[in-house]
């Protein structure tokens, strides 16, 4: 990987076993910059350049995990929308796709990156301060970034009622956890909004799992489970009632699975996985019962 220095023409090349995708002249210049660059293939760059910090990121090949096999299964099984396997775009024009979606969500007022330069092959956006799952995990990281419980706190909030923001648009972030929201210490900034869950469901069940999944990743680790309650009320809020009406449907389908998963939890005790859904799921269910 190369970073450009302050001055902008140097550049210091790091060894990598990637292959490298050098930035072509267009995103160059609107970085102000004068040697070549190139970016690991694959990922995610920060870069440092005349106009601020920025990212680059490259297409990502397509990824085979356990959720991809089981969610089809599960959909099948139980034919319910909200467990259908959203799409990802990993090639092609996903990342046209994403910068027109992040101009779009710009012009409306929704606090994401902002698109610097976009390609088939590169989407470079502007910084918006770092992201914070290292803090929420660690105290020690806390201290080292100069953040206390309070500041923490008040950005995982504000990431929540950005997500809240997102829904009341009428859209979906699609896979909402703490490292997709950067905080520069005043604001928030949606990031990798590269699914799209509404092409395989409705928009009201991408609403409702977007809730799940955001607190279902507060509920992972001790500090965000104590704020979970709170950040769930909010997203409730923010729900229209088709969306209610799905989280709900998603409890009542959870509700038939706690048993089994606290058996598990006894053979696997401190699982974060299942001490972060049955908990998820305690917290849904106590506020979509208010109504």
């Amino acid at each position: 990987m190369s970073f450009p220095s302050a001055g902008g023409g140097h550049t210091v090349r790091a060894m990598t076993t990637r292959p490298s995708l050098p930035l072509p002249p267009a995103a160059l210049d609107a970085l102000g910059l004068d040697g070549p660059v190139a970016v690991e293939r694959g990922g995610v760059a920060r870069i440092e350049t005349p106009v601020g910090v920025v990212w680059a990121k490259t297409v990502e090949p397509p990824r085979r995990n356990v959720n991809a096999a089981i969610l089809p299964v599960l959909a099948r099984l139980m034919p319910l929308p909200i467990l259908r396997r959203g799409t990802a775009g990993k090639g092609g024009d996903t990342l046209l796709r994403q910068a027109e979606r992040l101009r779009d969500l710009a012009a409306r007022g929704v606090p994401v990156a902002r698109v610097i330069h976009a390609d088939r092959d590169v989407l470079i956006t502007a910084d918006g301060g770092p992201t914070l799952e290292g803090a929420v995990r660690d105290s020690r990281r806390r201290e080292r970034r100069g953040l206390n419980d309070a500041d923490l706190r008040t950005a995982l909030l504000a990431m929540t009622r950005a997500l809240a923001g997102l829904h009341r648009h009428g859209t979906a972030h699609g896979r909402p956890k703490i490292r997709d929201f950067a905080w520069d210490g005043a604001r928030v900034t949606i990031l990798d909004l590269e699914e799209r869950p509404w092409e395989v469901m409705p928009m009201a069940d991408a609403q409702a799992r977007d809730a799940f999944i955001w607190v279902h990743d507060l509920c992972g680790l001790p500090f965000s489970r104590a704020l979970a309650p709170e950040a769930a009320t909010i997203l409730w809020e923010a729900l229209d009632d088709e969306a209610r009406a799905s989280l709900r449907r998603l409890m009542r389908l959870m509700r038939r699975g706690r048993g089994p998963a606290r058996a598990m939890l006894r053979l696997l005790p401190g699982n974060r996985e299942l001490v972060a859904g049955l908990a998820a799921y305690d917290v849904l269910r106590e506020t979509v019962s208010r109504e």
